[in-house]
């Protein structure tokens, strides 16, 4: 166990729920590996609660930062007084320094992190069919990764369609070579299919879309880390396709977390 003592370095960590995140487990087991003397543990917050959170964290010395999770990363990028280039894009941010001074930096890497872990697997984006189930702070950052990184044609399905119009008219004046539809496509055509909403979280056993007909072979992932091996997960992996875990997603972009935070890497 660490010795926790005055000099001890924070990064908390907040959502609601909080109880699947790992972040936490990775980055005290990161710090341990390391000999770094810092901590993170989680909170879970009302939104005033995140919001009287956010102005503590400017005035406390000894805190690195914070990272948001599910419901606050939009409201963290409210907050922030400086955004990457993709955190004001997508106007939500899971990374938040603290400087000096007080002043907070943000910048969103569930996307990439979730293309790393796909190339992983082996699977790279580019050319491919993908979709994305969910479009609010996670989807967005996969969906602009995914384009990012040069799919050719990109599906969003929200139960906000709206918001998932939105997403896709912006995306596609970003990147006008990638055909990007709002809507579920022929599943026989997907290569990469992702869920970034909360549905199979916590003993949730239904799917945030069906499977019907993807091809063996196909990449699902999976945003979702409580359970592991999410209903979703399962479908995909009975019908011979690779499954990616929400874990997997979170340690795609540890060493930009790490990195962001200004923790030595190894």
């Amino acid at each position: 166990m660490p010795q926790i003592s005055g000099k001890t370095v924070l990064l908390p960590i907040i959502g609601r729920p909080i109880e699947q995140v790992k972040a936490p487990q990775f980055f005290n087991d990161f710090f341990a590996k390391g000999g770094i003397d810092a901590v993170t543990t989680a909170f879970e917050l009302s939104d005033d609660g995140a919001n009287a959170f956010i102005r503590m964290i400017r005035e406390c010395a000894n805190a690195a930062g914070y990272i948001a999770t599910i419901p606050h990363k939009q409201r963290s990028a409210v907050a922030c007084d400086v955004l990457s280039k993709r955190g004001a894009f997508l106007g939500a941010v899971n990374l938040i320094r603290r400087e000096a001074d007080g002043r907070l930096v943000g910048d969103m890497t569930d996307g990439l992190g979730c293309v790393n872990a796909m190339r992983s697997h082996g699977v790279d984006p580019k050319g491919k069919t993908a979709m994305v189930v969910g479009v609010g702070g996670a989807g967005s950052a996969i969906a602009h990764a995914l384009a990012e990184a040069g799919v050719r044609h990109l599906s969003l399905t929200d139960l906000d369609l709206d918001r998932a119009a939105a997403l896709a008219k912006r995306l596609g004046e970003a990147f006008p070579q990638v055909q990007i539809v709002v809507g579920s496509p022929d599943m026989a055509t997907v290569d990469i299919a992702a869920n970034a909403s909360p549905v199979g979280m916590n003993g949730d056993p239904n799917l945030p879309h069906s499977l019907d007909g993807i091809r063996a072979g196909a990449l699902v992932s999976d945003v979702v880390t409580n359970p592991e091996a999410t209903p979703w997960l399962q479908a995909a992996r009975e019908r011979g396709c690779i499954g990616q875990t929400g874990r997997e997603m979170v340690a795609g972009q540890f060493e930009l977390m790490a990195t962001h935070f200004g923790f030595p890497i190894d």
